[in-house]
């Protein structure tokens, strides 16, 4: 997996392109004052990145088990917390994920869903850490 990020030589528009077979281009910006707003925040694209993550995991669970899932919504918020409203040990990132499973299960298949939901390999990257190499 890959992604390459262009930014011309005035403001902040970023061009970003991806794609293992098939290319896929992008675009990251910062709001209007700093930028143009013509594409998302760096941060909303990891918002972004969570919660395409976590449904596309659910899908996967689901299809393998022969769950019918009728579809998923998630929404993720990325807050940037004050030092002074940090408890010790606490990051300034705060994120907090919200899933919604819709379908006919059980109780038991709705509770393994949703732990499941925690199980994306972005999800991942986020709390265990990653290696980063700089090239």
């Amino acid at each position: 997996m890959k992604a390459t990020a262009t930014m011309g030589p005035t403001g902040y528009r970023t061009e970003i392109r991806t794609g293992q077979k098939k290319p896929h281009t992008l675009f990251a910006d910062e709001p209007i004052g700093k930028g143009d707003d013509t594409g998302p925040t760096p941060i909303e694209m990891l918002a972004g990145a969570l919660a395409s993550c976590t449904t596309l995991t659910l899908r996967s669970y689901a299809n393998l088990k022969g769950i019918e899932l009728h579809g998923v919504d998630v929404d993720v918020e990325i807050v940037r917390r004050k030092p002074s409203e940090l408890a010790p040990g606490e990051h300034d990132m705060l994120i907090r994920k919200k899933v919604h499973i819709r379908g006919d299960f059980t109780p038991e298949q709705h509770e393994r869903l949703l732990q499941v939901a925690d199980k994306c390999a972005v999800l991942k990257a986020l709390r265990e850490g990653v290696d980063l190499e700089a090239l």
